[in-house]
């Protein structure tokens, strides 16, 4: 079941965040693609976080988080964070520089799902970027989206 369960959602398309956290000098970001939005009011926000991961203990200590919604070209900002590092990439003021956008997010719940935990989180700012293609992820691969000119 579990490798039949993994084979459906490669099947559903995803957009690729980062979410990221700090708590006193310690600052972490992670790769998600379980991610979406749940509230307009008030704004709310919800992802998916293995139980393991290393930013999660930094999120619900800081009780903040930043999701930053990454865009075609930076599929190597989401290896880095994917856990396969790559030189020069790192968060600045605990975003990803380039995003498509970026939420800043006060933590409001987090529940346990299994394996993982889905957090939820308030928008509390929100940063725009220069709009263009997002970068999707589908079938174990990045996949492009057909744009318009």
């Amino acid at each position: 079941m579990k490798d039949l369960f993994k084979e459906a959602m490669s099947r559903f398309a995803a957009g690729v965040t980062v979410v990221s956290a700090r708590h006193g000098e310690e600052e972490r970001g992670m790769t998600a693609t379980a991610f979406m939005s749940l509230s307009l009011e008030p704004p709310l926000v919800a992802l998916g976080i293995w139980q393991g991961a290393k930013v999660l203990p930094l999120l619900e200590a800081a009780q903040a988080f930043a999701v930053s919604l990454l865009r075609e070209g930076q599929e190597g900002v989401s290896e880095h964070f994917a856990g396969r590092p790559r030189d020069g990439v790192g968060l600045t003021a605990g975003r990803v520089e380039g995003a498509l956008a970026v939420l800043r997010c006060r933590l409001e719940a987090v529940y346990p799902g299994g394996d993982h935990r889905l957090v939820v989180g308030r928008v509390e700012a929100l940063e725009l970027g220069e709009m263009g293609p997002p970068l999707v992820y589908f079938a174990r691969g990045y996949r492009r989206l057909v744009w318009p000119s």
